[in-house]
């Protein structure tokens, strides 16, 4: 049996995050150092560790879904929400104006004006338009850009889980608490800003189709 490669997202968004919160809980273990930890991966505990962090990675991004949910509410929404609600956050009025009208013309929806549209009608056309973008080819930049963002939103989730962890077991001191609210927050700051490039890069690139890659999408 062979195990296939991980690709960009499952280790970005996935094992990456995992590792961080199994090596963090293993530190804080009592009797348990930095020494310990690389000497048992170098005896071929790489493997097994890999395994587990992929499955704790999961769960860890399942906590990281509600931190995500929270935060965006704190700013009115995902930043691809921005768009129908605070559009002068993402994209010029003249933007937005041309917007409405590619996606009749180039999606072939009747008159949709943004603003007027609820969250969950938006989301609906949003999964639309990154369909129309990845079905031209212009979707490598998005996918990396998504990637990035889910690896920081599941270290924030397990910099908290790790911390949360931590200050329960009370095996911890000042020094690691503050180190840990540190890297939580540099975790949340770069999740906002991959977001919001997210969201950006996507109106951008559904903007800039052509006539021949909306027809070569079958719209």
């Amino acid at each position: 049996m062979t195990i296939r490669n991980f690709d960009f997202y499952e280790f970005a968004g996935i094992l990456a995050p995992g590792a961080t919160a199994l090596t963090g809980i293993l530190l804080i273990a009592p009797n348990f150092t930095v020494p310990d930890l690389i000497r048992e991966l170098s005896v071929g505990g790489l493997g097994l560790f890999a395994i587990c962090a992929y499955v704790v990675g999961h769960l860890v991004q399942g906590l990281g879904n509600g931190i995500e949910w929270a935060w965006w509410r704190l700013y009115g929404g995902l930043p691809t929400d921005w768009v129908r609600t605070k559009p002068n956050r993402l994209l010029a009025p003249a933007q937005l104006s041309a917007m409405e009208g590619l996606l009749k013309k180039r999606l072939g929806l009747g008159d949709i004006e943004i603003s007027r549209t609820t969250e969950d009608q938006w989301a609906a056309l949003t999964r639309q338009i990154y369909a129309a973008v990845a079905g031209a080819g212009r979707a490598g930049r998005l996918d990396v850009l998504n990637g990035n963002y889910g690896l920081h939103r599941g270290i924030g989730a397990a910099l908290l889980l790790v911390l949360a962890t931590g200050v329960a077991s009370r095996s911890v001191n000042c020094t690691f608490v503050g180190g840990t609210l540190a890297g939580l927050a540099l975790a949340m700051f770069r999740m906002h800003r991959f977001g919001r490039s997210y969201a950006h890069e996507l109106f951008v690139q559904f903007l800039q189709l052509s006539p021949s890659e909306s027809d070569r999408k079958g719209t």
